[in-house]
């Protein structure tokens, strides 16, 4: 296929050369031609090339690794729907993967306005901080810094949250019925710190995520910011005309 429309940029063209290629010929897994390979195919610059590459790992299309080169990506079998994933334990599980948390940071701190303001608490309130590390068998999925009330749940310690996941351990130790998790998405890039501790390339497409948790008696017992990597999650929404 000729790219030399002047109506569309040429990256913008290559971008649609390309899926469609991919939607035609190729599976999930398979390698695309190295950026010279696709400079010299189609007669444009590599700074095009590279544009176009970029334009559809943003979208999920591909999935580009470091030293390895560009591979097709899986978003209907890999990806997670983010939409109905009330837990993470619980939605890789139904997945049919194996899911790990490593605890990366935990500590009681007095909170700061806007946390304080997420949770509905006076600034300056004891809360405890848990940082963890979200896996999916082994591959690391997610980022999330999450915080609950000190007086919520008292002698809350490191122990416990290593022994089950913490919405079992809300539920099961401090009798707490979670009814209702909202949450915000944002798509973003990834930071260097994000990018080491999820294994991807530094400023690569992330989804950030703001989840605040509620009991059955409208009371927040949780606000978490995470970070998901943008290969890996998806959101589905479903709009229903009245």
């Amino acid at each position: 296929m000729s790219i030399t429309s002047r109506q569309q940029p040429l990256y913008s063209q290559l971008v649609d050369t390309i899926r469609e290629k991919i939607d035609n010929d190729m599976k999930p897994g398979d390698l695309l031609p190295s950026e010279r390979d696709l400079s010299v195919k189609y007669n444009l610059s590599r700074t095009t090339v590279r544009l176009a590459l970029a334009e559809l790992e943003a979208l999920g299309v591909v999935v580009r690794k470091h030293g390895k080169g560009t591979f097709v990506s899986d978003m209907t079998n890999e990806a997670a729907n983010l939409i109905s994933a009330y837990s993470f334990t619980e939605k890789m599980k139904e997945m049919g993967r194996v899911p790990a948390t490593r605890i990366l940071d935990f500590k009681i701190m007095p909170a700061k306005r806007n946390i304080a303001e997420s949770l509905h608490i006076s600034t300056g309130a004891n809360v405890y901080m848990v940082k963890r590390l979200r896996l999916a068998d082994k591959v690391p999925m997610m980022i999330g810094v999450s915080y609950l009330p000190l007086e919520l749940f008292p002698n809350l310690n490191l122990d416990k949250l290593v022994e089950q996941p913490l919405y079992d351990l809300l539920e099961k130790q401090y009798n707490q019925v979670i009814h209702i998790a909202n949450e915000e998405c944002s798509a973003s890039i990834s930071r260097p710190d994000e990018a080491r501790l999820l294994c991807i390339e530094e400023e690569v497409p992330v989804l950030r995520i703001l989840r605040t948790t509620l009991n059955n008696r409208g009371q927040i017992i949780e606000y978490t910011r995470a970070v998901a990597r943008g290969d890996r999650f998806k959101y589905s929404i479903s709009h229903v005309r009245a």
